[in-house]
């Protein structure tokens, strides 16, 4: 009997230390499925949560805090915006194989949209904080800042395809070389702020625009730029049933890049 009952005990000993997923810095991730999703927190072993990320979503370990064991990641969050956070390790599923993701089809993606204004005669406008869009893979910005691959930028242009604005506002983009990898160049033509030095020259304003309007580029809006190392504001005009529309896109701040 105490042969049975030591056995019972060493086995609920081991059912509530389960092995954890061994991770690193640069892995995709899928996150556990939970009912409350996954509580997302400003520093390792910190208890505030302020927001969450999506149960079963997919995400990229950024770093590793070995004291607690506790990982940052860039992911999805219950509003459907990009975030970055720590959690605990346990709240991830499994650790996925990098190159299947990204030679993986994007089996959702749209097909490519028509470079004409869409048929219903209003103009649609959309604005999209791109977050530190370097030209080239596996590249960043700034040292902390988000480093993509190739799945990830037809990732994006499978969003814009999604929701086919005919005019997309962008902020934090290297130039028209990193805007003109997540939009169809036969669909939309481009206009992107002059380039500063050093890392804000990295860090442009821009429009895409569907190739089948009448457009007007204009001049940087520079009065922003008080230091002269500031990022500049795009202009365009664009005709649109018998109007002009003057729009502008402005450098932004946010809490979390590359949220729309």
């Amino acid at each position: 009997m105490r042969k049975i009952l030591s056995f019972i005990v060493f086995v609920a000993l081991i059912s509530v230390n389960p092995t954890l997923a061994q991770v690193s810095v640069g892995d995709v991730v899928t996150l556990k499925e939970r009912h409350l999703h996954i509580p997302a927190h400003p520093a390792p072993g910190d208890s505030q949560v302020p927001f969450r990320f999506a149960s079963e979503s997919q995400a990229t370990i950024l770093d590793l805090d070995n004291a607690t064991s506790w990982v940052r990641i860039e992911g999805t969050d219950t509003s459907g915006n990009v975030a970055t956070g720590w959690i605990t390790q346990k709240y991830i599923a499994e650790v996925l194989d990098t190159d299947v993701v990204v030679n993986e089809p994007l089996a959702w993606c749209p097909p490519k949209g028509s470079p004409d204004p869409h048929p219903s005669g209003r103009l649609r406008i959309a604005s999209w904080n791109l977050g530190n869009l370097h030209r080239s893979d596996g590249e960043s910005i700034f040292g902390d800042s988000v480093k993509r691959d190739p799945v990830d930028y037809e990732r994006i242009k499978c969003y814009i395809r999604l929701f086919d604005p005919d005019v997309l506002a962008v902020q934090e983009v290297d130039g028209e070389v990193a805007l003109s990898r997540v939009v169809d160049a036969d669909v939309y033509d481009l206009h992107v702020s002059s380039r500063g030095s050093g890392s804000t020259g990295m860090q442009n304003t821009g429009f895409a625009y569907k190739n089948g309007l009448t457009v007007a580029e204009q001049p940087d809006f520079s009065e922003l730029d008080t230091s002269g190392g500031l990022r500049h504001g795009t202009r365009l005009d664009v005709s649109h049933n018998g109007q002009t529309v003057r729009a502008l896109v402005v450098p932004t701040r946010h809490v979390s890049a590359g949220r729309p």
